[in-house]
């Protein structure tokens, strides 16, 4: 008979490394949930809800919940649980500014740092992005457009840009998925991508630069448009429903 144990490591620290599986899936499909739309901005968590959807306990749940919170995804309210987070207009562009410093860095420094297999590979992961945001399915694009930047912060060989990111990452790929559902900003974006990437594998410093800041400030632009458009419909069906 084969006995299955746990790491001493695990033991010692007293982790139950079944829970924190659990607790991760919990995690993962929440988060999935949030970021395809699934729950919308502002909306009320309710436990109950999550526990059928996620198939976790309640204390698991909440140890999942804790650690979206710190990601930034949703948000506690006193005494009423969880709901989705909101960003107001200056944390957007609080977002935008951190990105721009540190994405338009990365691009600048893989133009002087990254080895020729990681060009090709750039090139590569545009193409499949490229096929992804035609076709569009959300899950795919979002994949695609990590493998992207995976490869774009690896060839820049500056692991605290990334690291300096993992604090806004699910923020960012929040915004990314709310823009991606207007067909007429996914192609605006595939073309500054396309921008992007042929300034990248020239290696070209001074238009890498641009070509990252100038879809940074139209990516922020059009959330802020979806922002104040957003807030015209809900004014809107407020007043309708009052009447």
């Amino acid at each position: 008979m084969t006995v299955t144990r746990e790491p001493v490591v695990a033991i010692k620290s007293g982790i139950n490394l079944k829970d924190t599986t659990r607790r991760a899936k919990a995690q993962d499909l929440i988060r999935g949930a949030i970021l395809n739309g699934y729950f919308s901005t502002g909306q009320k968590l309710v436990e109950r809800e999550l526990c059928a959807l996620t198939g976790a306990s309640r204390s698991i749940l909440r140890e999942a919940l804790v650690k979206l919170e710190a990601s930034g995804l949703i948000e506690r309210q006193s005494y009423r649980g969880y709901r989705v987070a909101t960003l107001n207009v200056q944390k957007v562009c609080e977002i935008f500014e951190l990105r721009a410093t540190l994405e338009t860095l990365a691009a600048e420094l893989f133009t002087e740092r990254a080895s020729p297999e990681e060009t090709t590979a750039l090139n590569q992961a545009y193409s499949n992005l490229e096929q992804c945001l035609t076709a569009f399915d959300l899950n795919r694009t979002r994949a695609a457009k990590q493998q992207y930047y995976d490869v774009l912060f690896n060839g820049c060989r500056n692991v605290e840009i990334r690291r300096s990111l993992e604090n806004i990452i699910d923020r960012i790929y929040y915004l990314r998925s709310r823009l991606m559902q207007d067909p007429d900003r996914r192609m605006a974006s595939l073309e500054e991508m396309r921008r992007l990437t042929e300034a990248l594998i020239k290696r070209d410093r001074i238009a890498a630069r641009a070509a990252s800041i100038a879809h940074l400030e139209a990516a922020r632009d059009a959330v802020l448009l979806r922002m104040a458009q957003d807030e015209i419909d809900s004014k809107a069906k407020t007043t309708s429903t009052a009447i």
